[in-house]
């Protein structure tokens, strides 16, 4: 886990963009073409973070304290049973779109990536049971790829919580294909230009009536 001053860095050099982590809260819409209620928020969050220069800070819940907690363990747990070198990554900048970028948990070998999720148990057993990448998860590692310039993620979750040591991790390589690259740098475009124009809408609009 990175130290305070490490995770400062890192909140600066992300406020006011898109990065992939909330890839799929921009690609948010009802049946009806309306954006979702997570889409809205993520306008609002990184207008406000344009604007202050401040990261807007997130309840942490306990399962997300619980995955921050292992995803080290995890790694280790890897490396250890497949006698592979990774090494961490760093925030990457989107090559030609601008406030866009990644940094992704880990790298693998030249073209490859490592995305970790501890899950709470019962999400870890039916990401296990399906034997697929979780489809919400798909443009994330799609936005990283597109960030990065690799190949391939490798999806990794881990549960040490299972009784079984060989049933505590599980691992898909996902490779998208081109369309599906378009298809989030297409959404990636479009927030960003919807972001923009909140903002010109925000700093044009009159103190007060006239």
């Amino acid at each position: 886990m990175m130290n305070a001053e490490e995770k400062a860095a890192w909140l600066n050099a992300r406020a006011g963009k898109l990065t992939a982590s909330r890839m799929a809260d921009a690609m948010a819409f009802l049946k009806n073409g309306q954006p979702a209620g997570a889409r809205i928020k993520l306008l609002h969050e990184l207008l406000a973070e344009r604007l202050t220069g401040e990261s807007v800070r997130h309840v942490v819940t306990d399962a997300m304290l619980w995955g921050m907690e292992h995803e080290d363990e995890a790694v280790d747990y890897f490396v250890a049973r497949y006698s592979r070198t990774v090494r961490r990554s760093r925030f990457y900048e989107h090559p030609t779109i601008e406030n866009f970028g990644a940094t992704p948990d880990r790298e693998i070998g030249d073209d490859g990536l490592i995305e970790v999720k501890c899950p709470t148990t019962t999400r870890y057993l039916e990401w296990v049971i399906a034997g697929v990448v979780p489809e919400e998860h798909k443009p994330q590692m799609c936005a990283q790829l597109l960030c990065t310039g690799k190949k391939w993620v490798g999806f990794m979750a881990y549960d040490p919580r299972i009784r079984d040591e060989s049933k505590r991790l599980f691992m898909r390589k996902y490779e998208p294909t081109q369309d599906e690259l378009e298809r989030v740098e297409i959404a990636a475009v479009k927030f960003l230009n919807d972001l923009d124009e909140m903002f010109d809408r925000f700093v044009t609009t009159p103190a007060q009536a006239a």
